[in-house]
């Protein structure tokens, strides 16, 4: 259908998804300038919104002092109620609009309740229980954000994932959307020149219950949506300027990059870069749908990315790139890091061993961040939150060929990011080389894995003096 103009709005094109994270949604002010964002546009829009700042935080909290505490349940729910009634009042005067979302609230903070004590009286969380509470965060602030746009003249409505269709594939606490499943429903679900408000976070598994996306999943939520409709792009609002080309509070010299590679992004989220959740740019990748990272702190009336992440660009010279010559991008770290070291003569070439140990852990449900061999030790990386799980199932029987299993902690990982990296000479060589002459031991490194990322790791408290010597090395 070709655009048309009405109302000031423009109408008929492919929608934009425009996600609003709890950077955007703090206080009253917030959700006023999110207001202003939304009509920037002067478009119909997809926004997916997080849950109000702190809330899915004290959701976590509350499930915890519910299994010891009936009380704590009524004291939480209430300070839930008062900041998100609030909020409501704050923007809408309307009181026919107040009292439908009143209602609403009401009627969600009524199920929040019953699950609540329900984890009180079987003195216990399942993990279907813990998605469906941590969901009500975005359940919560999804009526809000809707109301708050139509009292500033926006014709919108909330779309929950359930009334979408937006199915997954039913794993707990990290679930991936099942697109041959609900691809066609989403779209049909979000046609018309309205602004359609989702909560972000969660999906429903194929019998009905919810199934979260993991912390930060909102940016998930956006770009599953993002390919369900083909949108233009996918803009998300946050409060920094984009990608970095390192964490500012580490170095000073710290630049905005203007544009990435899906790759490149991706592997900045997962080696720390707090941007965007690491799974965003899966869904995105195939339709070549751009992602436009603004700042929401900076925002006076324009709409203007200040990174724009998409597939890669060819440079000048014919090799893969993106607009800059220059090869790392970005440098990433994170203490989110644990070691276990498996250690016996031969372990690194003797058939079965590295099976039967994932075999192990995978029955245990513990992911691997990485694996690094060497003859006589087989070096596995996992999340620090996992390395108990982890010691737990290697240890829970013998290993023939293993002679110690061994934790180590208080860890850092410091990451070069950059297409091309695989292909340059140099550029690893250059990264262990620059934290080395700053008087640091690589306890490991690993270059080659994938074509865009060279990481070491180190001791903790060498994080950040690692990740000056690499930023200075690679932007001298």
């Amino acid at each position: 259908m070709p655009a048309r103009a009405e109302a000031g709005y423009i109408l008929g094109m492919a929608k934009i998804v425009v996600k609003f994270g709890g950077s955007n949604l703090k206080t009253s002010a917030d959700l006023h300038r999110s207001a202003e964002v939304a009509q920037a546009y002067r478009r119909p829009l997809v926004i997916v919104v997080s849950a109000f700042s702190g809330v899915t935080d004290s959701l976590a909290r509350a499930l915890d002092e519910a299994v010891v505490s009936l009380d704590s349940v009524s004291v939480f729910l209430n300070k839930l109620e008062s900041s998100h009634r609030e909020a409501l009042r704050d923007h809408v005067i309307d009181a026919r609009e107040l009292a439908t979302v009143d209602a609403e609230l009401s009627s969600t903070l009524n199920l929040l309740d019953r699950l609540l004590k329900g984890v009180h009286y079987i003195g216990s969380i399942p993990d279907y229980v813990r998605d469906s509470v941590l969901s009500y965060g975005e359940r919560l602030s999804a009526p809000v954000v809707a109301a708050v746009l139509r009292s500033a003249g926006m014709n919108a409505r909330e779309a929950r994932p359930e009334t979408l269709g937006l199915l997954t594939d039913g794993v707990f606490g990290n679930a991936s959307a099942d697109f041959a499943a609900c691809a066609a429903s989403v779209a049909k679900g979000l046609e018309g020149d309205h602004t359609s408000v989702v909560p972000g976070f969660y999906g429903i598994a194929p019998n009905g219950r919810t199934t979260i996306f993991g912390r930060g999943g909102s940016d998930y939520t956006a770009a599953v949506i993002a390919r369900c409709v083909g949108a233009e792009s996918l803009d998300l609002w946050k409060d920094v300027d984009g990608f970095l080309s390192c964490d500012p509070r580490v170095s000073p010299d710290s630049h905005t990059i203007p544009y990435l590679s899906y790759d490149e992004a991706a592997e900045l989220s997962y080696f720390g870069a707090k941007i965007l959740h690491p799974r965003t740019v899966e869904p995105l990748e195939g339709d070549g749908i751009p992602i436009r990272v603004m700042n929401v702190e900076l925002f006076e009336g324009r709409i203007e990315p200040f990174t724009v992440v998409g597939p890669p660009v060819t440079t000048g010279a014919g090799k893969t790139g993106t607009h800059t010559a220059q090869v790392v991008k970005s440098i990433a770290s994170t203490e989110d890091i644990a070691i276990v070291r498996l250690e016996g003569p031969g372990v690194g070439s003797r058939p079965g061993i590295l099976a039967r140990v994932t075999g192990r852990l995978d029955a245990a449900g513990v992911n691997i961040s990485s694996v690094i061999t060497a003859q006589t030790c087989i070096n596995l990386l996992f999340k620090r939150a996992d390395l108990f799980s982890a010691l737990a199932a290697l240890k829970s029987e013998a290993n023939p060929g293993i002679l110690a299993v061994t934790p180590v902690e208080n860890l850092a990982l410091v990451a070069a990011v950059g297409e091309g990296i695989r292909e340059n000479c140099g550029v690893a060589a250059l990264v262990i080389g620059a934290v080395s002459n700053a008087g640091i031991g690589v306890l490991l490194a690993q270059a080659g894995a994938g074509p865009t990322a060279v990481y070491l790791v180190v001791r903790r408290e060498a994080r950040e003096l690692s990740v000056r010597a690499v930023h200075d090395a690679c932007f001298p």
